[in-house]
């Protein structure tokens, strides 16, 4: 897949999930691979992902994924996107309009929109029926 014109893409918890598995994907590995360069990371999403990790009960799995994870979040330490004043009227525009319309979505996942609509970045996730409702730009990975 190629994307003209995109320099940076915030990375929803359902990719980097899949990039932890052992066999992940092989067009989601690809893409991520390919814009590794491009990858924003969102201080929700890290969150998110520690919290997933630390209620595993499978130790070696849990530690594996900590090692994995770790990384990640070292090589993104400079493009670790925070939730700002921007993204908090973002997020209240996608709330206000979501619940106006009666399909409000997860919290989370609307927070996480609302950065990549104040960032003006699209949204990488496979969560297309809720995502796909905030206004936020969507790119699915899963799909090359």
């Amino acid at each position: 897949m190629t994307l003209i014109g995109i320099s940076s893409m915030l990375i929803d918890t359902n990719v980097w999930s899949e990039l932890s598995k052992p066999r992940p994907d092989q067009s989601v590995n690809d893409f991520i691979s390919h814009h590794f360069e491009d990858a924003w990371l969102s201080a929700l999403v890290l969150g998110e992902v520690r919290y997933g990790i630390a209620r595993l009960t499978d130790a070696a799995r849990r530690e594996r994924l900590v090692i994995w994870f770790d990384d990640l979040s070292f090589r993104l330490e400079e493009r670790t996107l925070s939730f700002d004043a921007s993204a908090a009227q973002a997020y209240a525009h996608v709330k206000a309009r979501l619940a106006a319309a009666g399909t409000l979505i997860a919290e989370l996942d609307m927070l996480i929109a609302a950065q990549a609509i104040a960032a003006d970045m699209p949204l990488v996730t496979r969560n297309l029926s809720d995502m796909g409702r905030t206004g936020a730009t969507i790119i699915n990975p899963w799909q090359p």
